[in-house]
């Protein structure tokens, strides 16, 4: 049995432990893609939870991570005002409206799916929108949480492209991928490193 998973920040970069041993290390603000490969869905599962409990990691899911029960709309306000200081003069439906935009999205389209529910969306694009709102509030660490399951390789190939917007735009910040080991895994262009867990594991 797998030893847990822990994760920990630490001098600017993120180390996760398999026990006591690190099995991954992260530079923080140096931006730039990583790659992690496990072997199932449960280990994935182990090792997004253990890198959401760290304090300024996010994890988008490849469901977009958005409230099925709140529009798309209430879903945004709810993600771009907390926490945030309430004198903060910046536009944020302009800003969002921006992002969205840059993510590929119609002029037309970004103009009705405010009042739709991320459950009616075809998954591409509520992944598309569930990102949008980590290109306006990044994390120090945004963790994408097996982006390519169950797409077609075009389809994966275009959301990597779509992931390409926020290191453009901020190119200081770290994104991992989280990927189940498999001979069909999209290229990731411009990656960093490539961990695979799994192969660690059996040789410490």
């Amino acid at each position: 049995m797998m030893p847990p998973l822990i994760a920990r920040i630490d001098g600017r970069k993120l180390t996760l432990f398999e026990g006591e041993v690190p099995r991954l290390v992260l530079p923080l603000d140096q931006g730039g893609r990583h790659r992690l490969v496990v072997a199932d869905s449960s280990t994935a599962q182990q090792v997004v939870v253990a890198l959401e409990r760290c304090g300024g990691v996010a994890v988008l899911p490849d469901s977009g991570g958005l409230l099925g029960a709140m529009t798309v709309a209430e879903n945004f306000a709810l993600a771009l005002r907390y926490d945030a200081d309430p004198d903060d003069p910046r536009d944020w439906e302009g800003e969002l409206e921006a992002a969205l935009l840059l993510c590929g999205l119609a002029a037309q389209r970004i103009a009705t799916l405010g009042r739709e529910r991320p459950m009616n969306l075809e998954r591409t694009e509520r992944w598309t929108t569930g990102f949008a709102r980590y290109l306006l509030r990044p994390p120090e660490l945004l963790v994408i949480d097996r982006l390519s399951a169950g797409l077609a390789r075009r389809q994966a190939d275009g959301l990597i492209a779509v992931e390409a917007v926020y290191h453009r735009r901020h190119p200081f910040r770290t994104a991992l991928f989280v990927d189940l080991d498999s001979h069909e895994l999209p290229e990731l262009p411009d990656c960093r490193t490539c961990t695979e867990l799994a192969e660690l594991a059996e040789n410490p």
